[in-house]
């Protein structure tokens, strides 16, 4: 039997952060578009109290299941590089039995505030059981991850995404209004719940048709996740919208509005490359379970070039023409979310390979480094918050977030560099970064002269062709890296795109 190690490759981790990505990008696009409709249905004050209900049951979800997904599929990747994939059947039960005590206090805290009087009491309840279902959803979803099952996990949400944006919009339309939201929301985490838990099953029964002893691998997973659970809170601080919080007790619900749609396009825009990057930490607990310290090295390098090929275009894209299409969709209402929407692109480029560093570290089981770095980072975070938010509202979210975000990605990044080792970047992401500004300026330059939804497009079609003329003249990509993305994915790209994408590659060596 071929060793897991020696499948797992570049092609193999990017075909699978292809599906992540999928699975990442296009649900926040079915957000973005909820959060268009709801804008308009609710009006920023009622759109400011969904977004905080939902921050609230998010931060409970993350803050109760985001340690044990993250350690299970450190830990399956890394059994599975062992060439032990049956004793994960032992994990499965196990972990089912603590995500249920989980998901049991979830439910509880969310629906205390509904006691306790918060408003709209129906929206608070269902939330609680949102976040009930989303915690016991991690089970299945960490052991189709830590498998590298990208497509099969994909599939379920990108389906039933699709179907919940349908039925929020006609109950929004309906007037259903926030209630009605969060009922759609239950129901689309029932579904993805159920679906998934039969796919994993599945999966595991083919890859290990016997299970093995489960030896030491629970009190593995368990101190893995308790550790890592140290940091859940600080992350959510850094990486969650916590400003949320000082928002509700400092701002209004306006303000709430603001911040939240600013900060909904920057995290879709930016899942692409952190998607990219997430999907590779079973890759890399793969090859440290087989001692494969050079895979790892090259891996890490490589990939902190292509996502930075990724993340400087969409960078350029969305400061020229985020601010335009947030006034095109969301309405003139909410204008004052292009202030913070700015602000928040100034670290955009840094997410993706932030990421990275952090899916490297998972899958080399260091944990301390990410707990310092979101300890750091959240101290950052609350300090520019409590200060700022009070007088300056959305902004001020915004400047604690962007603060919160360059400490973590430094102390994230400079460890990293020092555990696997790094490369120079060459010119030729000098090269790309010079394109993608070139294109942004054109872009900025059309829709500033054309007003309104033809000027966006045009400007779409100005940042598009100018990318599609100045990435083969710059030569805006290293050969070997477009040597290898070309093995990995061309035969999957059109012609005309695997042209130019060749076209692009520098004379350096390959």
């Amino acid at each position: 039997m071929t060793s897991p190690a020696v499948t797992t490759s570049g092609g193999t981790a990017l075909r699978g952060g292809a599906w992540h990505s999928l699975s990442r990008v296009v649900p926040q696009l079915y957000s973005l578009v909820i959060s268009v409709v709801a804008a308009r249905y609710l009006g920023p004050e009622g759109m400011g109290r969904q977004s905080y209900i939902a921050f609230v049951a998010l931060s409970a979800t993350i803050v109760l299941s985001s340690s044990m997904w993250v350690s299970l599929v450190r830990h399956v990747g890394e059994t599975v590089g062992r060439g032990e994939t049956g004793r994960v059947y032992g994990l499965l039960a196990w972990a089912w039995r603590i995500e249920g005590v989980a998901a049991v206090l979830g439910w509880a805290a969310i629906a205390a505030a509904a006691l306790a009087g918060a408003e709209p009491e129906g929206a608070w309840l269902l939330a609680a059981a949102v976040t009930a279902a989303a915690i016991l959803h991690t089970v299945p979803s960490a052991i189709l991850t830590g498998l590298q099952r990208f497509r099969q996990a994909s599939v379920v949400g990108l389906t039933t995404g699709l179907i919940g944006t349908t039925a929020t919009i006609a109950v929004l339309a309906a007037g259903g209004g926030i209630v009605g939201m969060f009922a759609v929301e239950l129901a689309v985490g029932l579904v993805n719940l159920a679906w998934t838990s039969t796919l994993a099953r599945r999966v595991l029964r083919e890859v290990a048709p016997e299970p093995l002893p489960v030896g030491p691998l629970r009190r593995q997973v368990r101190r893995y996740a308790l550790g890592y659970s140290v940091g859940i809170v600080l992350e959510i601080i850094v990486a969650r919208r916590s400003e949320l919080f000082f928002l509700e007790r400092l701002s209004t619900d306006d303000q709430i509005a603001f911040y939240s749609i600013a900060f909904s396009m920057v995290t879709a825009a930016s899942a692409l490359p952190q998607a990219m990057a997430g999907a590779t930490a079973p890759a890399f607990a793969t090859l440290f379970g087989e001692g494969s310290r050079e895979r790892i090295h090259s891996g890490f390098n490589r990939g902190l070039r292509v996502i930075l090929l990724f993340a400087l275009p969409l960078t350029a894209g969305v400061v020229a023409l985020g601010p335009s299409l947030l006034r095109v969709v969301y309405g003139t209402d909410y204008a004052p979310a292009t202030a913070p929407l700015l602000i928040l692109l100034a670290g955009f480029p840094l997410l993706g390979l932030a990421s990275l560093a952090g899916a490297v570290l998972t899958g080399l089981g260091r944990l301390r480094v990410p707990i310092i770095a979101n300890a750091f980072a959240a101290a950052a975070d609350v300090a520019v918050a409590a200060t700022l938010i009070g007088s300056l509202g959305a902004r001020g979210a915004a400047l604690a977030n962007l603060a919160g975000q360059l400490t973590y990605f430094t102390v994230m990044l400079v460890y990293t560099f020092r555990l696997v080792g790094h490369e120079r970047p060459g010119a030729a992401l000098l090269r790309a970064a010079a394109a993608a500004a070139g294109a942004g300026a054109a872009a900025w330059a059309v829709q500033a002269v054309v007003p309104g939804v033809l000027g966006l497009l045009l400007g779409c079609a100005a940042f598009i062709g100018t990318i599609a003329l100045l990435g083969p003249a710059l030569r805006i990509i290293q050969r070997s890296d477009a040597a290898w993305l070309l093995e990995a994915i061309g035969p999957k790209l059109p012609r005309a795109v695997a042209r130019w994408l060749r076209s692009c590659a520098d004379a350096g060596q390959a």
